[in-house]
């Protein structure tokens, strides 16, 4: 994995949202819900969008200086590296990483560049804990239904093949405005719960959930965050997305999450700041006897 910064305390070296860099091997159980970010470089399976190959070193990079922040209010997040190479090894090292992220009692947060990241982490979640609800965050439904039926899996399709799995006890998006969402391919009753605002006041049928969360920064503005593969008009601001992360950390369980579709851009390093914050919000740490 690239080098991440050291921490200017002299603890160690600093990664994604501030988080000290550990290695896997060493991962200890600590408090319960407390984040676990890896990153994958490479796109793994991108139709749609701009190009994100680095997107994870960039991000891990870029948002390095919320140290002080996570410092006081999320002590005990981690960070275990950046996976790259061959799709294929990094699409199976992120069931890997996932799996023993799950068994140190930690959360894992993949951050990664196109939105397929989500696919494996997700599965591998959906085994591990029954009636899970896979929520994400996005402008796009990602169901290729106004596709050609190609049959190959990629950032503009693959959440059609989670819900068509049945591993999950559903699937529901928060905050689709593209236009192909209009479409009568799309209307209630699909395979998708669509959630079109970004308020926490939409979402009460989730209170009590298990949950996997994928942010995909393009349900975001691009006024905001403008170095995204898929730019949307008339976007959510950060505080409505990180409200809704509150929400959902105060009112569901998080099993596991991940962050996408952000284009490596030096010039708008904050994208990767409002994204790493977001995420933070989305998994608090709680005390064990709650």
């Amino acid at each position: 994995m690239g080098e991440a910064p050291e921490d200017p305390d002299g603890t160690g070296r600093v990664g994604f949202g501030g988080a000290l860099v550990v290695p896997l091997a060493e991962l200890t159980s600590g408090p319960l819900a407390a984040a676990c970010f890896f990153g994958v470089d490479p796109d793994l399976s991108r139709r749609f969008g701009e190009n994100s190959d680095g997107a994870a070193a960039f991000v891990r990079c870029s948002s390095a200086r919320m140290r002080p922040w996570t410092r006081r209010y999320r002590p005990s997040a981690v960070d275990v590296g950046v996976l790259s190479g061959d799709v294929g090894d990094v699409v199976r090292g992120i069931s890997e990483v996932s799996t023993a992220v799950f068994e140190a009692g930690h959360v894992p947060v993949v951050v990664g560049g196109d939105h397929t990241v989500s696919y494996p982490v997700a599965v591998t979640a959906a085994a591990r804990h029954e009636d899970l609800t896979y929520v994400y965050l996005d402008a796009h439904l990602d169901l290729g239904l106004h596709l050609d039926g190609s049959g190959e899996l990629h950032n503009g399709n693959f959440v059609a093949a989670l819900a068509a799995g049945g591993a999950f006890r559903e699937v529901v998006n928060v905050g689709a405005r593209a236009w192909t969402t209009y479409d009568e391919a799309y209307d209630p009753g699909g395979l998708v719960t669509v959630v079109r605002e970004v308020d926490p006041a939409a979402l009460s049928a989730l209170r009590g959930r298990k949950v996997h969360v994928s942010l995909d920064v393009d349900v975001l503005d691009p006024v905001y965050v403008p170095n995204t593969g898929s730019k949307e008009p008339f976007g959510a601001t950060p505080e409505q997305v990180r409200c809704v992360m509150a929400w959902i950390a105060d009112n569901c369980t998080v099993v596991s999450a991940d962050v996408s579709e952000i284009v490596p851009d030096p010039a708008h390093s904050a994208t990767a700041e409002i994204a790493m914050r977001c995420i933070h919000e989305l998994v608090k740490e709680r005390k064990h006897d709650e």
